[in-house]
């Protein structure tokens, strides 16, 4: 890719290895890389509000740093000088955290989590923090704190959530990585709506602490504009972390992703073994263009659908009801009227969760669990959609005709944070209005290298995933 000229569009599009080969030859540096990012996010961020926290001169400082490095052929990593965005769900060191709320305080965070950490200490440049809604806890990214993140490709339409300001800024070429998280869709809905990469990692693979109480949902993971840029932050992210007694002692090794696809097994599924109340046949169309992509990369491809023991909907509810009421008890008393009304509406639909209740919902994701290893034991890969529905207009949670707390209407994402494994959505096609739709990827525990190869597959026979989007020209 040719980085232009113009003024904050030359850094605007670089990847990951763009930027570091241009640092190590010297033809730029990460100071005038930040500099002109945050000019672009000063000019075009109130388009689709997706940066809502900055610390220019911590960033420029970070960047100051990494300068030095490369002028003295130090570089801490493959990293080093690239920026990156960070979720408001994620501690910074130094900041302020408000996880989208107005009950939250302006004190500084004590120390970085894990995510963050690994960040830091592979020398990337922090260009400032992202949207999210209250406590990650919606589809879309709408919060009492930042209002409603709008989708580049049309700004009458929704980002998608919960890392919706973190594939926003990646769409409007605000730096080439940024940290999201999932618990239940969180990294892979927004990326499907914003034509960006998400990546949920397998649980354990990233480092948390503390131990999030919704094990094993949510996790941290990387978002991209391309696959490889996603893999390349993967593996910073998965590196040791003493204080995690869920991480894997083993940090993920960056496949090779131009390898092909020769020998695997690879099922095709249209509905995820899912119920589907809600069907687009334009959607269903641009994510069965995968089944041919992968045949054309080697993969043997059936179709075949995941056999769930329960509906994956009954155990999430409760899981989903119980950590929005425990989100609700965090906040001091005199504060909760503060709290997002969708947060304490979904804590008083938790007040018939009893034990024996609770209990079940942990047997049922047990056996789902089990139905997925099952199913892993027969494919490589699973493939099928992240949405039902391209991006829907904004000022809405959900689509017309569901109601705001029930998540029966898009119910291929959260099945796979109950069972643990790694998923991502990765760029397929547009609709006819221009709208992007990624398809969903979903791998064995452990093997996100070779989910990040598929995905590689899909990406570089996909011709349209870099189409810009309106607002960012």
């Amino acid at each position: 890719m040719n980085i232009s000229s113009s003024t904050d569009e030359r850094f605007a599009w670089a990847s990951v290895s763009e930027l570091t080969r241009g640092y190590a030859s010297g033809a730029f540096t990460p100071l005038e890389v930040a500099e002109s990012l945050l000019a672009r996010i000063a000019r075009l961020n109130g388009r689709v509000n997706a940066v809502v926290d900055l610390a220019p001169e911590r960033t420029l400082a970070m960047a100051r740093a990494s300068t030095r490095r490369w002028q003295g052929y130090a570089p801490l990593s493959a990293l080093d000088g690239v920026p990156v965005t960070i979720k408001d769900l994620s501690a910074i060191a130094g900041w302020p955290r408000w996880r989208g709320g107005l009950a939250a305080d302006d004190s500084p965070m004590p120390e970085d989590t894990p995510a963050v950490a690994r960040l830091r200490e592979a020398g990337a440049v922090f260009l400032g923090r992202t949207a999210t809604p209250e406590g990650g806890a919606k589809v879309v990214t709408r919060s009492p704190r930042y209002g409603e993140t709008l989708n580049p490709y049309d700004i009458g339409r929704t980002a998608g959530g919960s890392s919706g300001g973190a594939a926003a800024a990646l769409a409007m070429g605000v730096g080439p990585l940024a940290l999201g998280s999932d618990g239940a869709g969180s990294l892979r809905i927004p990326a499907s709506h914003c034509n960006v990469v998400g990546v949920k990692p397998g649980f354990g693979r990233v480092p948390a602490f503390p131990p999030d109480t919704d094990l094993p949902h949510s996790v941290v993971g990387p978002m991209a504009r391309s696959v490889a840029d996603a893999s390349a932050m993967l593996e910073i992210l998965s590196r040791p972390e003493p204080r995690d007694p869920f991480a894997w002692p083993v940090p993920h090794a960056a496949p090779d992703l131009e390898a092909g696809l020769a020998g695997l097994r690879i099922a095709f599924s249209a509905r995820l073994g899912c119920t589907a109340p809600l069907v687009d046949p334009e959607v269903d169309a641009l994510v069965a263009r995968a089944v041919p992509l992968l045949e054309g990369a080697g993969a043997e491809v059936t179709q075949d659908d995941p056999v769930w023991p329960v509906d994956p909907h009954g155990p999430f509810a409760v899981f989903w009801r119980a950590a929005c009421a425990e989100s609700l008890r965090a906040v001091p008393e005199g504060a909760r009227a503060l709290v997002d009304p969708l947060i304490r509406a979904v804590a008083a639909e938790a007040g018939d969760i009893d034990l024996a209740r609770y209990q079940q919902a942990v047997a049922d994701r047990l056996a789902l669990a089990a139905a997925a290893r099952a199913f892993f034991n027969r494919h490589d890969l699973l493939v099928g959609p992240v949405m039902p529905v391209p991006a829907y207009p904004a000022g809405r949670d959900v689509p017309e005709g569901f109601g705001e707390t029930d998540w029966r209407w898009c119910p291929y994402t959260y099945p796979w944070n109950m069972t643990g494994q790694p998923a991502l959505s990765v760029p397929v096609g547009f609709t006819a209005a221009g709208l992007p739709v990624g398809v969903q990827i979903i791998a064995a525990m452990g093997q996100e290298a070779v989910m990040l190869r598929a995905a590689r597959a899909i990406e570089r026979a996909a011709p349209l995933y870099r189409q810009i989007p309106p607002a960012a020209l």
